[in-house]
């Protein structure tokens, strides 16, 4: 399957998937998963598929009797949109501005253990994720 472009909806989702999307709906969507990792709590039941082709990772939660629904993604390909622009590749400066210009709130950033640059953007539940030239590699967005 290929993707022509993915355009990020932040609080929503993307193009392709919407959170709160049933397990059934991303198996019509993406197919199956080339992995599927299963975390489970004596509380919640959750898994996370990788779509390792495309790029894409999807946190899936079970949320009460609805069974597993599309809580979080994350992204590493370069047919990503924000805003109407292409961003993977950007400068670290250059999301901020976006980020500004979308009035996305206030942002945060730190350096994370494993090496990688993140700018979050809290009230939108957006992280962006940079290499060390300072150029975007990944995005994960949530939901409420």
């Amino acid at each position: 399957m290929k993707i022509d472009k993915i355009k990020i909806i932040p609080m929503e989702g993307c193009n392709i998937l919407r959170f709160g999307a049933s397990d059934s709906d991303v198996l019509n969507v993406l197919g199956e998963p080339d992995e599927r990792e299963n975390i489970e709590d004596e509380d919640y039941n959750s898994e996370i598929w990788y779509y390792d082709e495309l790029g894409i990772t999807l946190f899936l939660d079970e949320i009460e009797d609805d069974g597993l629904l599309v809580s979080g993604m994350e992204f590493e390909e370069n047919n990503l949109e924000l805003e109407g622009v292409s961003i993977m590749g950007k400068s670290f400066d250059e999301m901020k501005a976006i980020g500004k210009k979308a009035n996305f709130g206030d942002f945060d950033m730190e350096e994370e253990e494993w090496g990688e640059l993140r700018l979050s953007f809290e009230d939108k539940l957006l992280d962006f994720y940079f290499d060390d030239k300072k150029k975007l590699t990944s995005v994960s967005i949530g939901m409420e």
